[in-house]
Formats: C-alpha cells, sequence, structure tokens
C-alpha cells in the first residue's frame, strides 16, 4: 500500500483570499487621499504666499508719475521719506474689492521720525480727463488701476503698497527678528488678511524699524485738505489734498527762515 504524500504550504508566498483585493483597494484609496491632501495643503500655502511680493501691486507702483516740484517760500528735505500706502478692503483677493479707508505712512529714517496720516476716501483722483472720487474709482477699477491716482493726488511716489482687511503696523512690527522665509508660519492671518509689493524679507526689516520708531503706536493724522466741493445739502462730496500743509506736516518740506 502505498504512502500518502503530505502536503507543506510555504511561509514565503502570501495566501489569496476573499478579502485581499478590498484590502489592496482600501491600501491604494488612503494613499491617493494622503497624497491629496499633501498637495492641497502645499497648493494652499503657495496661493497664501504670493499674497507677498504680489507682481499686480509692484507693476502698478511702477505706473506712478512722481511728484512734480512746488513753489513757495520752502524747501525740500534731503533725507529720503520712505512712504507706504495701505489701503483697507472688504476682500483683498476679490477683482473689485470694496474701498473702507486708507493710510499714508511716512518714514523718515534719518531723522526717526515717522507720520501715519488718514487719506480721505472722497479726495479727488484724476484719470484720463475724468475726475472721481478715490472711493468712487477704487470700487469701479480696483487698486492697480487706482493706486497711481491717488499717489499722485498727494503728489508722493509711494514705495511699497498694502491691500488688506486690517492695519498692518502692529502686525509688521511683531515681525521683527523673525525668520524672513517664515512669515507665514509666524503670522498666518496677517498674510491671509493682504496683498502686498514686500517680500518676507522687506516685510522683517521693516517690523525692525517699526519697532525702533513705534510706528504701531503713532496717532493717525488728518490730512490738510482744500478746494472742498458740496452738494445741494451742504455735504462735502469730494475734496483736494492741500498740499503745502501736507509736505509741512510730514517733513517732506522745510520751511525758509
Amino acid at each position: 500500500m502505498g504512502r500518502k504524500r503530505e502536503r507543506f504550504e510555504r511561509s514565503d508566498v502570501p495566501r489569496d483570499t476573499p478579502h485581499r483585493n478590498l484590502i489592496a483597494l482600501l491600501i491604494l484609496v488612503v494613499i491617493a487621499a494622503v497624497g491629496f491632501l499633501l498637495i492641497k495643503t502645499l497648493w494652499s500655502r503657495v496661493q497664501v504666499e504670493s499674497n507677498m511680493g504680489d507682481p499686480d501691486l509692484s507693476g502698478c507702483l511702477d505706473e506712478q508719475p512722481g511728484p512734480t516740484a512746488l513753489e513757495g517760500a520752502f524747501s525740500y528735505t534731503d533725507n529720503d521719506i520712505e512712504k507706504i500706502l495701505f489701503i483697507q478692503v472688504d476682500d483683498p483677493s476679490a477683482e473689485h474689492p470694496a474701498l473702507k479707508g486708507a493710510q499714508l505712512l511716512l518714514i523718515d529714517e534719518v531723522a526717526g521720525t515717522a507720520h501715519l496720516v488718514n487719506v480721505p476716501l472722497n479726495v479727488r483722483v484724476t484719470s484720463e480727463g475724468s475726475t472721481y472720487t478715490f472711493e468712487e474709482h477704487f470700487n469701479s477699477f480696483g487698486p492697480v488701476s487706482t493706486i497711481p491716482l491717488i499717489t499722485t493726488s498727494f503728489n508722493i511716489y509711494a514705495d511699497h503698497v498694502i491691500v488688506g482687511t486690517t492695519v498692518p503696523w502692529g502686525a509688521i512690527q511683531g515681525l521683527a527678528g523673525t525668520n524672513q522665509f517664515n512669515v507665514l508660519g509666524t503670522n498666518p492671518d496677517f498674510v491671509k488678511s493682504m496683498h502686498t509689493d514686500m517680500d518676507g524679507g522687506d516685510l522683517v526689516d521693516h517690523g525692525e524699524l517699526f519697532t525702533t520708531l513705534n510706528v504701531a503706536g503713532l496717532e493717525v493724522e488728518e490730512c490738510p485738505v482744500a478746494d472742498a466741493t458740496t452738494n445741494e445739502a451742504g455735504e462735502t462730496t469730494s475734496v483736494a489734498v492741500d498740499l503745502v500743509p501736507f509736505g509741512f506736516q510730514t517733513g517732506i518740506l522745510i520751511a525758509e527762515e
């Protein structure tokens, strides 16, 4: 009588099971989901990072014609005064954000002084022979078109611009001494709330300068205005910047003795 052959199973060969294909499918789904979330996270970060160094804002700053000479019993300061325009809006990422307010920060680093001036929303701007208020033009045509017009109305050349939902001076001051390559990680809420031509290094450098001058603690000064127009109800509808008093107020002009 023949001997019955014994059957052995190899331990190094996976066994077929009814659930093998399902498990493999679940693993692939998990890998795909993790990959999707990773790509989405990285893309979101890239999008937010692009709020800094915004090329459209850099381009509109290049479109500024710059100041023209004023006449009178005064001279211009020899110090280089840096000028930063802040425009407050409801949504800086919108094609036509609604204008809420604006400020001009003027810094004389040599003299160690800074002035923060309110920009009236009814200041006149001129475009292609037509006159608008700052608010009218901004809400119709957006920041890129309006920024060169408003700086022209103040007879200045702005060095930088920030378009955001909240006043930025304190947030920038808080970046002093931080890693310029991780501004988003340091203050993500601030970066998400604005667009600017400045990159991370510019923001950190300004944070250190703002700390020296305590820019976050400056009181907002009213802009000197002239040539007001009114409606039938006697309400002021538009004004012009009174350029000479503005120059004296901010240190651009020096009165002759």
